[in-house]
């Protein structure tokens, strides 16, 4: 016989094996209880009819995070208070890390800058410069997710007055609570459709409506947010016309964004003032540094320079802290 005609044969008998077991097999599967990957994983959120479940149970269960890709490096993690606000800190910020690379983040700049001061020598001063460095280093990249979480808040508070009006108008129109929110997340733009979207599918998996509506205020993190939660959750427990609530909240965040403004620009010469003043010291520093190098260079050999540009760190740090709190004017 040809060998040609006997490879095509062995190829469509194991083709039509492979069609005949995929087809089967998950019937074999579904009769046997579930032995997947897949299976395991949807019957943990899949509630048990026979036994019963409480709601904080099944929220336990769907708030279980991992917070690293090494279950050993997850567990360890999971057993300290601050990997879940760490981890807290990540989603109000958007970042796609898990707690485990943010900690390697952290220890790796640190361990760099640690480095940075003793290439000028070995010496007491080089490595209390490191340590300090590397403690820098180390809150460097918290620093950077701060900044990032502040700047995602503004976005975020910046299109809740429109997703109010779409609420609104939705439920004005007929529409259910999470139908209005379903017709938000379709409408509006990141970063409050993703958050609305995971609302929804953490409803869609056995939450109930005002636990979704919790997790997704204690991941932004918002007062306005808050104000518009405790909202919907009174009006849900005594009743009231919701549509209505929602335009009276609407109304006051859009009050409440007037006098932001107002303070900005009232404010704003003081800003300036603050930074001019801030900046003028090390526009000084490099301006004589450029003029005169030997002059200036008294400040990092002898011990007298050094504790003055310590001194002068420091009081730059802390004017600029002060500063700010000044200016932080709460509405």
């Amino acid at each position: 016989m040809d060998p040609l005609l006997i490879a095509i044969a062995v190829v469509v008998a194991l083709t039509v094996f492979t069609v005949v077991l995929g087809v089967l097999s998950p019937r074999k599967k579904a009769e046997g209880g579930g032995g997947s990957k897949m299976a395991a994983r949807l019957d943990a959120f899949r509630p048990d009819y026979d036994a019963p479940v409480t709601s904080q149970e099944r929220v336990a269960k769907l708030r279980q995070r991992s917070y690293s890709g090494l279950p050993l490096l997850s567990a360890f993690l999971a057993q300290f208070k601050g990997s879940e606000k760490a981890a807290l800190l990540l989603e109000r910020a958007g970042l796609p890390l898990r707690v485990g690379e943010f900690y390697m983040i952290k220890f790796g700049v640190g361990f760099v800058l640690f480095f940075v001061p003793l290439a000028f020598g070995p010496s007491l001063f080089t490595v209390g410069s490191g340590l300090v460095s590397a403690f820098i280093g180390f809150m460097l990249p918290s620093w950077w997710v701060g900044n990032k979480k502040a700047s995602r808040m503004r976005r975020f508070e910046g299109q809740l007055v429109d997703l109010l009006g779409l609420l609104s108008n939705s439920l004005k129109s007929g529409y259910g609570l999470m139908q209005s929110f379903e017709f938000a997340g379709r409408q509006m733009e990141p970063p409050i459709a993703l958050e609305i979207r995971r609302m929804l599918r953490d409803a869609n998996l056995g939450m109930s409506a005002e636990d979704a509506l919790v997790a997704m205020g204690e991941r932004i993190d918002s007062r306005d947010l808050d104000m518009v939660l405790t909202a919907i959750n009174i009006q849900r427990a005594v009743g009231g016309n919701l549509s209505e609530i929602l335009d009276q909240v609407a109304a006051t965040m859009r009050d409440r964004e007037r006098i932001r403004g107002e303070i900005a620009t009232l404010t704003s010469q003081q800003r300036m003032t603050g930074i001019v003043i801030g900046g003028l010291p090390v526009f000084m520093f490099v301006l004589f540094m450029m003029m005169n190098p030997t002059y200036m260079s008294l400040l990092f050999t002898e011990m007298a320079g050094r504790i003055m540009l310590i001194g002068a760190a420091s009081l730059e740090v802390s004017g600029f802290f002060v500063i700010k709190r000044i200016m932080a004017i709460e509405i």
